[in-house]
């Protein structure tokens, strides 16, 4: 095949895995493909983002993969490649993670994720400690948006920067508009009546079938509602002019972005040695701001969506300014000023307490 360069020829490409991976490996069961292509992008080494991630920075590969491992249930996905022997799917599926078509997009490696966590109750309901959410939100908004509030804190140790940065990028990170599209994706696809529940998969049909409903192809249903069903899915309340509820749900998701941002700059760069030292606490004073000020952009993105369904859930100005900074309320960070051997300890006491969830 090829790399696709739309959202036909991407829901082609799937097919074409799924059908290798039913026909050489076995796999009839969609949640097992699932898992198997989701390892295509994320927490494998044989992945896109360990590829990516170990040109970025040293490490990082590692600890992005001990992450995804957690959040996804522990198991390691099965290697595609022997399935794909003679083929050029697995280039080609890692050349098509971001899909842009006619001005719409979607990153399917983050509808994968979304779509596998979903199959575990634990990990849909159940929120980290000292990380902000759930399994399920960590793997989509969470980790895009909290990473992308750590990110802006981190710029702001050198120099101003406004939040738009974080919503546009050359690099495709954060709160892009593929990556929200697919974040909402992961909430949507097979999702029945229940966005963010159990996938439901129809008998017979597979990952592909669940993505081709839920795309513009053919139906516009799903496609047209998307952005309502993600924002009810994350607390919004739907009105014809967009969210409801607005300040509610910025002031809640603050709360977990700034969670996650605090875990993603003290799992990330401190152990790399990227972030040590009083930058450490700098980082931190601009924590809460940029966390809230991503939320702003991110509610105010849905709801403009929603009320114009079905343009793209893309952010756009007027941004809010730059907040001032403030006293660092994380523990953790504040012990990376001075002593990274304690943020280490802390981080072993974390992932020790999470150990009971897989056994």
């Amino acid at each position: 095949m090829a790399k696709a360069t739309s959202f036909g020829t991407v829901v082609a490409l799937l097919r074409a895995a799924e059908d290798l991976l039913i026909k050489k490996a076995g796999q009839t069961s969609p949640l097992d493909r699932v898992s198997t292509l989701r390892g295509v992008y994320y927490g494998t080494p044989w992945s896109l983002d360990y590829k990516v991630e170990s040109v970025r920075s040293m490490g990082g590969a590692q600890i992005r993969n001990l992450g995804f491992l957690t959040y996804t249930g522990a198991t390691l996905p099965a290697d595609p490649r022997p399935a794909f022997t003679g083929t050029t799917l697995m280039a080609d599926l890692q050349a098509s993670q971001s899909i842009h078509d006619h001005g719409r997009g979607i990153d399917i490696g983050h509808m994968l994720i979304g779509l596998e966590v979903r199959s575990s109750q634990t990990l849909r309901t159940m929120t980290f400690a000292g990380q902000g959410g759930t399994g399920l939100e960590i793997v989509t908004w969470l980790g895009d948006l909290g990473g992308g509030a750590a990110n802006l804190a981190k710029r702001r140790i050198v120099r101003p920067a406004g939040v738009e940065v974080i919503f546009h990028n050359r690099t495709s990170d954060y709160g892009v508009m593929d990556n929200l599209e697919g974040d909402a994706a992961g909430y949507l696809v097979a999702c029945g009546t229940t966005p963010g529940g159990p996938p439901q998969y129809a008998r017979g049909k597979g990952i592909a079938d669940a993505l081709a409903d839920y795309l513009p192809l053919g139906s516009r249903a799903e496609w047209a509602s998307r952005a309502a069903r993600f924002a009810t899915a994350l607390g919004g309340t739907v009105t014809a002019a967009g969210i409801g509820n607005k300040t509610d749900l910025v002031d809640r998701l603050s709360d977990k972005l700034y969670e996650f941002a605090v875990w993603y700059a003290a799992t990330r760069w401190v152990p790399s040695g990227e972030l040590f030292g009083p930058a450490a606490e700098k980082a931190c004073q601009h924590m809460k701001g940029a966390a809230r000020e991503v939320a702003t952009v991110f509610v105010t993105t849905l709801s403009s969506a929603m009320a114009r369904a079905p343009v793209p859930i893309d952010a756009s100005g007027p941004y809010p300014g730059q907040s001032a900074a403030g006293p660092c309320a994380s523990t953790l960070l504040k012990a990376a000023s001075t002593d990274v051997g304690a943020v280490r300890r802390q981080l072993d006491e974390w992932v020790k307490d999470l150990g009971h969830l897989f056994q």
